[in-house]
């Protein structure tokens, strides 16, 4: 896949996991609660059946540094309006932060343990990025 492709990608799933209001945004204060940390995976030729010992590995952690399904794309299963083909899945994971996303990627356990189990069942593209929900008059047209 292209990097504008995967970059596309990348932001269609910040975009919606933002619009679904499933972040949460301080503006500007000292006080304020972290931003939220997003993990977006794009998986390309994954062999799903065979990731089943992958998955019972790395569901533990993620809920241990609270990770949080947002949402799966099958393979082929992204409509694409611009540019193309996609043939890739997308995941997008939500956490408390930016840094509970890298200290899962980066835990001893995932890194040992679970990645290994993947290995050879097909490409993976982990991204980690923090997102805040715009201040709704950003989207309204302007008087």
């Amino acid at each position: 896949m292209s990097n504008s492709l995967k970059t596309v990608a990348i932001l269609v799933a910040l975009l919606l996991a933002t619009l679904a209001g499933r972040a949460l945004v301080a503006e500007t204060a000292d006080d304020a609660e972290p931003r939220p940390g997003y993990m977006i995976v794009i998986g390309t030729g994954v062999d799903s059946p065979r990731m089943g010992p992958y998955a019972a590995a790395t569901v533990p952690l993620l809920l241990e540094f609270g990770g949080e399904l947002l949402f799966i794309s099958e393979e082929h299963g992204a409509e694409i309006l611009e540019g193309g083909p996609f043939e890739s899945s997308i995941r997008v994971f939500r956490f408390p932060s930016l840094q509970h996303a890298r200290d899962f990627y980066y835990s001893e356990a995932y890194q040992r343990e679970a990645i290994p189990l993947r290995e050879g069942l097909g490409q993976l593209d982990v991204i980690v990025s923090d997102a805040f929900v715009p201040d709704p008059r950003w989207l309204q047209a302007g008087d």
